[in-house]
């Protein structure tokens, strides 16, 4: 059981056994997530009904991003595409981007993990930014255009046309209302601030795009706490 100074409400989820790909959180409470055996995108609420979403394409998807407005992004580093979805699951946009292991969206704007050469770009190919991230890197979104990368290359707040700036040497991190979440080594602190948990086994974080409900994941059963 997490040790804890704060004042989180753990949110009752019922998560497959499965061990989690990517999971993000949407302003509603519902869950979305990939896992590392299921082609299928999930989606869980909180009275615990599940949604699976069949994207038609052969391999595991690798990356999942979910804006405000409730459309989606999914991408599969392997056959390497990149798929856009509209809030009625109506599929909008296709893309071929070879290497691409996460996705966000940012405004009207995806950006995606190049694993091959370690840069945050647009769809097309266009840098946001350079020498910033891994094969297990994740993206969230920040406020006014901007977001966050994280992953064993360290954490890097991003923005457009800025030097990517590094907070953290490792560990996973997050946008939230309380402040930029870093989860390290077991220990949930916020950046330059109080820590909020220790003793968790989850290595990854996720916020939703409110920041009001924040989901811990990865090497464990997630913990979703507002």
């Amino acid at each position: 059981m997490p040790w804890c100074v704060s004042t989180f409400l753990i949110l009752s989820f019922s998560f497959p056994d499965t061990p989690v790909k990517d999971l993000e959180i949407d302003n509603s409470g519902t869950v979305w997530l990939l896992t590392v055996s299921d082609p299928r995108v999930i989606r869980l609420d909180s009275l615990g009904r599940q949604q699976s979403f069949e994207t038609g394409f052969a391999g595991l998807p690798s990356g999942l991003a979910v804006s405000p407005s409730g459309s989606w992004v999914v991408c599969f580093q392997n056959p390497g595409i990149l798929l856009e979805y509209d809030e009625d699951d109506i599929l909008i946009d296709e893309v071929s981007m070879q290497g691409v292991s996460d996705v966000l969206v940012s405004g009207l704007r995806i950006w995606a993990v190049d694993t091959a050469r370690g840069n945050i770009v647009f769809p097309g190919g266009e840098i946001i930014a350079r020498d910033c991230a891994g094969a297990d890197s994740r993206l969230c979104r920040g406020p006014s255009g901007s977001g966050m990368v994280s992953g064993s290359e360290g954490v890097f707040i991003v923005e457009p046309g800025e030097l990517p700036v590094k907070i953290a040497e490792s560990g996973s991190a997050c946008y939230s209302s309380r402040g930029i979440l870093i989860l390290n080594t077991g220990v949930l602190s916020v950046y330059q601030g109080d820590t909020l948990l220790t003793g968790l086994s989850c290595s990854r974080i996720s916020a939703s795009p409110d920041g009001e409900i924040v989901v811990l994941w990865g090497g464990g059963t997630p913990l979703v706490l507002e």
